[in-house]
């Protein structure tokens, strides 16, 4: 299994500080994350608001780490698919793939916030078609020469020809979203996609075993293969009790942002007691975290994607989190 970084902002001014201090500490914490051995750095795009607004174009971030790092990964967890043309997604990410001399990852989904839509004058209810749709594009305008589409959704005037060409081959990478509904997960597998799931924002473990079970039996259907990424929250500090001290009130800031981009209508993310007791984030001190990481061990997780950074946790305690699970948790697996 390979441990990723995963940045998403949910944005407490007081702490994060303006744009320019938050997105020096981003660029910080992933030039970290690959002197520290971390496989990918994924960023998300969101839009509006502090739960994620900061970062409305991962591409940007993406543009200057591919020229701040050399070895590690960098991925959209995720690119909102349905508000784009994919055929400029398809350009971006062929320049970026271009810059970073091979190494990006290019996470799709629809998002969960329907005022996105509303604002870019996109259809939430045609969202999921839009989505599948536009992953053919992408596919086509890295793959073919002369690339024509007449979909329900996409159509181009006549046959063109989309530059850059990726230095990936047959093309980058391409994750998709799935966490609940079992229809998506096996659709992802059968259309040969990698599966991107967040399993703490479910009950439970199993709900999230039997989910990527589903994909895992609809890959050997199709004959294809795949890999699966798993999303939980961390943070590492030398004792339990230190653990709590630091990182609770600030995983009460996140849910309280998340609550007021959801216009106060319920916290699906559960209190910090609920996630320990429940297994469902790397909370405590570096042996509790250990015994995290054997707990999902049956979830055949190839990648774990890692979100240090939320609710305004100080930057410095970040990297220290950091440093301690690579060096004391994941050295350990």
């Amino acid at each position: 299994m390979k441990f990723d970084l995963y940045i998403f902002n949910s944005y407490v001014p007081e702490f994060d500080g303006g744009g320019p201090e938050l997105y020096s500490k981003w660029l910080e914490q992933a030039e970290l994350a690959e002197a520290l051995g971390f496989h990918c750095v994924w960023l998300t795009e969101h839009h509006f608001g502090r739960f994620g607004g900061m970062m409305p174009n991962p591409q940007l971030i993406m543009a200057a780490l591919t020229q701040r790092t050399k070895r590690i990964r960098l991925g959209t967890a995720v690119t909102l698919l349905p508000l784009h043309n994919p055929l400029r997604i398809a350009e971006d990410m062929a320049m970026l793939d271009i810059m970073s001399n091979g190494r990006i990852d290019v996470g799709v989904g629809r998002g969960m916030d329907w005022i996105n839509y509303g604002a870019f004058g996109a259809d939430k209810d045609t969202a999921q078609e839009r989505l599948e749709e536009a992953i053919g594009v992408l596919r086509d305008a890295w793959t073919k020469e002369d690339c024509s589409w007449d979909g329900r959704f996409f159509q181009t005037p006549g046959p063109i020809t989309v530059l850059p060409r990726p230095v990936q081959q047959p093309h980058p990478p391409i994750w998709m979203t799935a966490n609940r509904d079992a229809s998506h997960f096996r659709w992802i597998a059968e259309h040969g996609l990698d599966l991107m799931t967040i399993p703490w924002t479910l009950p439970n473990l199993d709900m999230s075993r039997q989910l990527i079970g589903e994909y895992r039996e609809a890959l050997r259907r199709s004959g294809h293969s795949g890999k699966v990424l798993g999303l939980f929250p961390v943070y590492v500090a030398e004792s339990v009790d230190r653990a709590r001290r630091e990182v609770e009130p600030h995983w009460i800031h996140m849910r309280r942002v998340a609550a007021e981009s959801r216009g106060g209508q319920g916290t699906p993310e559960g209190t910090y007691e609920q996630l320990a007791a429940q297994d469902r984030a790397f909370f405590g001190d570096p042996e509790m975290c250990r015994e995290m990481l054997g707990k999902i061990r049956d979830l055949e997780l190839d990648q774990l994607a890692l979100q240090f950074a939320f609710g305004g946790i100080p930057q410095d305690r970040v990297l220290d989190s950091m440093r301690l699970f690579m060096t004391e948790v994941a050295s350990s697996y």
